[in-house]
């Protein structure tokens, strides 16, 4: 059990020799990733864990016990959490620093000063910095690029210097993804490297970009998969096995035709249950604007019987106990899915095309299903149109959701089709 309090000079005085080597953390108020390490003889030393861009979470030394205190340890220990928050290692520069020490203080100096810098230009490191100056700053799905960064990029280029990665890097990189069966994903490992080189040139880390002239290794076709009546029948009895989260998230995608990225991170402020509307605010919208949504009487029942999970303000946490991140493990419960409702080859987005195409064959106009996906624009509505028209389309959207929530029943409750119209007045 980790400890409830800081290390204290009588807690590291009292720490005896157990036969075998033991950690005791900085607890809560310390320094995170801080520790004295006990060994089976009774040495002490403070030592310090933390993570590295590329996912590694090495351990160095900070010093014995004694001479070292533990606030000259805290100090030592906050200082290399600093390097790590600039994406440096901060072993590195210490093994750099004591490889010179004989060489006498100046030269030791310029000499760690060098090391630094070969660190920091590291890809490792520039691909952090790109993370923290830019990604953070400009892309609401940064976290998506970090995690692409970690998984597919870092493994085989993060300790190189990021002057000398080649193009055929870059196609090595993009390869491996290919091998994996991901040919798509590969495209989207190779857009990003564009975009980090295209900032280090920006940023004069580099000279040139080598990856520019590579194109997609993967050509593209727009999905257009949806599920039949017979398919939504079968998955929605898979989510109301799954349960909560992912059994109702599917429902609600279902019924409301919602990006998969936004329900997950939905807020109970996002929802006014009483009056039956959903409020994205922009900065949760992959467009970047307001998205104020009816919700149909089916969508708001299944709402009010969602648990509010411990303090959390999510209503689809990360746990059981409450989060302050979303849930996640889509993929997992995919398959899950699949196998439940004896269906393949459909992803979570073609929950949200489903929705469309179904309300489209029941004559919904294309504006008002437009603006129920919340889409930037599109054929049916000009950018003119859609600046100058301030109608917010509530009424007819509520009633289009309507309308799909009782044909979602009709195919799950297997009755027979019946012809279904909207009529919705023109722009």
């Amino acid at each position: 059990m980790p400890t409830k309090h800081i290390l204290t000079q009588l807690a590291i005085e009292k720490a005896k020799p157990r036969g075998r080597r033991y950690d005791l953390p900085d607890g809560p108020g310390g320094v995170p990733g801080m520790m004295l390490r006990v060994s089976e003889r009774g040495v002490k030393t403070f030592a310090l864990r933390y993570r590295l861009p590329d996912g590694r979470q090495p351990r160095m030394t900070l010093g014995k016990y004694p001479p070292m205190t533990v606030v000259q340890a805290r100090t030592a220990a906050r200082d290399a959490l600093a390097l790590v928050e600039k994406g440096i290692d901060p072993a590195k520069v210490v093994d750099a620093v004591a490889e010179v020490v004989e060489q006498g203080t100046d030269q030791a100096e310029a000499t760690a000063e060098q090391e630094g810098e070969a660190v920091r230009r590291m890809v490792a490191a520039v691909a952090a910095e790109y993370v923290e100056r830019h990604l953070k700053r400009n892309t609401r799905r940064w976290r998506d690029a970090e995690q692409m960064l970690g998984r597919d990029v870092l493994p085989a280029l993060g300790k190189r210097p990021i002057a000398s990665v080649t193009r055929r890097d870059v196609l090595d990189v993009v390869d491996a993804v290919v091998d994996h069966g991901s040919p798509v994903a590969a495209n989207r490992v190779l857009s990003l490297i564009k975009r980090l080189l295209n900032w280090s040139v920006e940023r004069e880390i580099i000279e040139a970009n080598v990856a520019a002239a590579i194109k997609p290794l993967h050509k593209e076709t727009p999905r257009e998969r949806y599920l039949t009546e017979t398919e939504i029948k079968a998955v929605w009895r898979a989510f109301t096995v799954m349960g909560w989260p992912f059994g109702v998230l599917g429902r609600l995608l279902l019924l409301t035709g919602q990006r998969r990225g936004e329900i997950a991170s939905l807020r109970w402020v996002d929802l006014d249950l009483e009056a039956g509307f959903l409020r994205l605010a922009g900065t949760a919208t992959k467009t970047g604007v307001l998205h104020v949504l009816p919700l149909s009487r089916a969508a708001v029942e299944l709402l009010r019987e969602v648990p509010q999970i411990g303090d959390s303000a999510l209503v689809f946490p990360a746990s059981r106990i409450g989060s302050a991140n979303p849930v996640s493990g889509f993929s997992k419960a995919l398959l899950t899915a699949h196998r439940l409702s004896d269906t393949t080859s459909w992803h979570w987005h073609d929950l949200r095309r489903s929705a469309a195409t179904h309300m489209a064959r029941m004559n919904v106009a294309p504006h008002v299903v437009e603006r129920i996906l919340n889409h930037s624009g599109g054929s049916t509505m000009s950018m003119i149109a859609r600046t100058y028209n301030v109608h917010s389309y509530a009424a007819e959207m509520r009633a289009a959701l309507e309308l799909w929530s009782s044909e979602l029943d009709r195919i799950v409750s297997g009755e027979s089709a019946k012809v279904v119209t909207l009529t919705s007045r023109r722009v």
